[in-house]
């Protein structure tokens, strides 16, 4: 495993969850995150690992690599790392997308609607705000998000890329996917039963039911299951528990239409 060291003066970027801070730093290309709830480094490589395995264009997600970080004090700790994909472009949330058009998306996540009501309002503004159609694409996100326990999904790790050269706007690759597959040990006890565990974490960000936000996906299946079992049998990464509940997710019948027949 790649041992990454900080340079003293390196600036350290604190990057704000939804269960706190992680510690993170940009050298060069290269965007470098600390474990600290668990190990969301190694759930941010198998969700990276599962997309790979999927018809996702490489450019529609971001592909992460586990590390070992080498703090200036000389401590070693876990994480993981990713290529900057943002090169001239500009990035705009989707809370920031709202802001900048003078509204906000509680109106809408607050309200009394369901899901299926409530992506449908959220999509149509994106549409007025960018010109984009992105609904199958945010839609597919949230199944992925499902098949993982991604509970980390706010609308600050929802993200469109702005080209102010040419005034277009793109859909960012799927990033930031490291509060999944039960990462944080904090919430989520060592020993405890995987079964269990899976019924406590809640979903963001139309409703805390990864259900419901599974079933607005109706497009084509897109991972193919064969392949993934196949690379998790082959690598020689430690996965460690991520491993464990991805297999039984693999194995709930829910998620049957995201998986390519045989």
């Amino acid at each position: 495993m790649e041992i990454i060291k900080i340079p003293a003066n390196a600036v350290q970027i604190i990057s704000t969850s939804s269960k706190g801070d992680q510690s993170k730093w940009q050298l060069e290309e290269r965007w470098i995150k600390q474990n600290t709830r668990g190990y969301e480094g190694q759930a941010e490589v198998l969700a990276s690992l599962i997309l790979q395995c999927s018809t996702l264009s490489s450019n529609n997600y971001v592909k992460y690599y586990p590390c070992k970080i080498e703090l200036p004090d000389g401590t070693r700790q876990q994480g993981c790392y990713s290529y900057d994909f943002r090169g001239k472009l500009q990035e705009v949330t989707l809370e920031h997308l709202f802001e900048v058009n003078f509204t906000s998306t509680d109106a809408i996540l607050n309200s009394q609607e369901c899901a299926a009501r409530k992506f449908e309002q959220l999509m149509s503004q994106v549409e007025q705000f960018t010109g984009m159609n992105v609904r199958e694409d945010i839609a597919r996100l949230f199944a992925f998000d499902a098949l993982i326990l991604n509970e980390d999904r706010h609308t600050n790790n929802i993200l469109f890329l702005y080209d102010p050269i040419h005034h277009s706007w793109q859909l960012a690759p799927i990033f930031d996917n490291g509060l999944s597959l039960l990462s944080d040990e904090k919430d989520y006890k060592i020993g405890t039963p995987i079964s269990v565990l899976i019924r406590q974490v809640k979903a963001k960000p139309l409703t805390s039911s990864f259900s419901k936000q599974l079933r607005l996906y109706t497009g084509e299946p897109f991972i193919d299951k064969a392949k993934l079992l196949k690379q998790l049998e082959e690598t020689d990464i430690d996965f460690g528990r991520a491993k464990e509940v991805l297999l039984v997710q693999l194995r709930n019948p829910a998620f049957a239409h995201l998986f390519i027949p045989l």
